[in-house]
């Protein structure tokens, strides 16, 4: 999930546990329903979080939150994973999957390419300092830069309209 090129979207209801958990956290961005919890219960059956949960949630919600709830294996509400950035927002029930697929039409939508220079982007600055990334930004900007769509996007800018991207 985190190295497919287009945008996941994750809509969380109900209770999100184990590798479960997991998946979610592997989403780009992430929905929950109002009801909705995360939970890593590995440590009350003698096992460890797994499926990437100790890769994924310190670097969502810190080192000190992730550390209690992997270790305590205490449930995380939606409202305090709102809190914690763990998602981007908290909806009531009945209208998250609206919501969900609103925003994955909207991404859909957008310039399928530039999409996926940016996922990237996003992943290698956790491995990258400043100037490092800087340059990974260069490059990638570069590589949008040179597309259709970045031309298309500009047109329809200066026509006011609606892009239509294509992907090249």
């Amino acid at each position: 999930m985190r190295t497919n090129p287009k945008p996941i979207v994750g809509a969380i209801n109900g209770v999100a546990a184990g590798a479960g958990a997991s998946l979610a956290f592997a989403c780009d961005i992430r929905i929950a329903a109002e009801g909705a919890s995360f939970l890593l219960a590995f440590g009350r059956v003698g096992l460890i979080p797994d499926s990437g949960a100790t890769w994924l949630l310190p670097r969502l919600i810190g080192a000190s939150k992730a550390a209690e709830v992997a270790l305590t294996t205490d449930p995380l509400s939606a409202a305090d994973a709102e809190r914690f950035g763990l998602v981007a927002r908290v909806v009531p029930a009945d209208q998250l999957v609206g919501e969900a697929q609103a925003l994955a039409r909207r991404l859909a939508d957008g310039a399928p390419l530039a999409l996926a220079l940016t996922k990237r982007a996003l992943e290698t600055a956790w491995d990258h300092d400043l100037a490092q990334q800087l340059g990974a930004e260069a490059e990638m900007q570069g590589q949008a830069g040179a597309t259709a769509d970045h031309a298309e996007g500009i047109q329809a800018f200066l026509e006011r309209r609606q892009p239509r991207f294509r992907g090249n």
